[in-house]
């Protein structure tokens, strides 16, 4: 791949190419995914509400107050280790949807 000139001595880190693509209910309750073994890196995005969530090697359990927090709307992007789980909770009263990209 080629870069401008002005790049052509910097390090990029391709994010990574579409994988598996995952609807996750935030509600009440945490609730636990287990992501695709291989991957790497994700892309998530809020709909429908302020959302918490806990991203880690084995079995996660998010907190509606004290974990990660994505706005509605928002979107992030995460490296995240191999055999990684994740863990939603909505923030507050409204239930939202994560919307999740494995990045391969």
């Amino acid at each position: 791949m080629t870069y401008p000139s002005r790049y052509k001595d910097a390090q990029v880190e391709i994010l990574g190419e579409p994988g598996t693509a995952r609807q996750l209910t935030a509600g009440s309750a945490s609730s636990n995914t287990v992501l695709t073994t291989t991957t790497r890196r994700i892309s998530i995005r809020a709909v429908g509400a302020d959302i918490r969530f806990s991203v880690g090697a084995g079995a996660q359990t998010a907190n509606g107050n004290t974990s990660n927090f994505i706005a509605n709307g928002e979107r992030l992007d995460f490296a995240i280790p191999l055999g990684a789980q994740i863990a939603v909770i909505r923030d507050g009263t409204v239930n939202g949807t994560l919307e999740l990209t494995e990045l391969i």
